[in-house]
């Protein structure tokens, strides 16, 4: 039976603060000489089998934070033991997944948003709520909230058009619109988590298609290689950015997906 290993935290902070460059190995040569950072929870299954608890203290920006914040707390994942809520999974635990059916999770990461009242000085990150049924009968339900990292796989016509293919993921924020699906601004601290595999996954959150954790294409990280060490060191459990291996899906731009939705 796996057993749970608790790295002690280096943070005391959740939330967003600004900290000198060298602080998390980073020179100062043509950076700001602040560079605001956040405390970022980690758990990966280890060679063993066991699952690991880590955070680190990393960079504040979308790269980083993207990878911490698709789902909020209480979103309800397909498993084999049935529904359950993201901030109860553990590495080790098999989700559903669409193409691949059960997978074993490998990493959760997770983040701490803040209220907007901590927000004095920096464009606080909104949360979008899909109400419940808003794509179809059970699609979501009950409502789902979506952090600024989550993507939902989008089935369209126009898709084979624009992209060569019917299926293709669209960040939640092109979806809103006011009525069905909300961008709303967590007035308390809000935790939201990402999930990734061995593999780029379809899951199921509250009934709707979601993908997993994926950096994108390698080549299109516009990350130097100080700052590319800081980011793997938020993902114990490879050792390279490939080895996360090719996206299952093709991802639509904001802008993109906006005009697709429109149409």
């Amino acid at each position: 039976m796996p057993t749970l290993q608790r790295i002690p935290a280096s943070g005391n902070t959740p939330y967003s603060q600004r900290s000198p460059g060298h602080a998390f190995g980073l020179r100062q040569t043509g950076r700001p000489t602040g560079v605001r950072t956040r405390r970022y929870d980690i758990s990966y299954l280890g060679r063993n089998g066991d699952v690991i608890e880590v955070n680190r203290i990393a960079p504040s920006i979308p790269i980083f934070e993207d990878a911490f914040s698709a789902f909020a707390r209480g979103t309800l994942v397909a498993t084999n033991n049935g529904p359950v809520a993201v901030e109860d999974l553990l590495p080790g635990d098999r989700i559903q997944t669409r193409d691949n059916g059960l997978q074993t999770l490998q990493w959760v990461g997770s983040m701490m948003l803040a209220p907007a009242a901590l927000h004095r000085e920096t464009r606080q990150k909104k949360l979008c709520r899909i109400t419940a049924d808003a794509f179809g009968l059970g699609r979501p339900a009950p409502d789902l909230i979506l952090g600024p990292g989550a993507r939902l796989l989008r089935r369209d016509a126009a898709l084979v058009g624009a992209m060569g293919t019917p299926s293709a993921l669209a960040p939640v924020k092109a979806f809103a619109d006011g009525e069905i699906v909300l961008e709303v601004k967590p007035v308390t601290a809000v935790k939201v988590y990402h999930l990734a595999f061995a593999r780029h996954q379809i899951i199921c959150a509250n009934g709707l298609e979601t993908e997993s954790y994926h950096p994108g294409p390698v080549e299109r990280l516009q990350i130097d290689h100080e700052m590319k060490t800081i980011f793997m060191a938020l993902f114990p459990h490879i050792r390279l950015l490939r080895d996360f291996g090719e996206l299952s899906y093709p991802r639509l731009s904001l802008e993109t997906a906006q005009e697709i939705l429109a149409a």
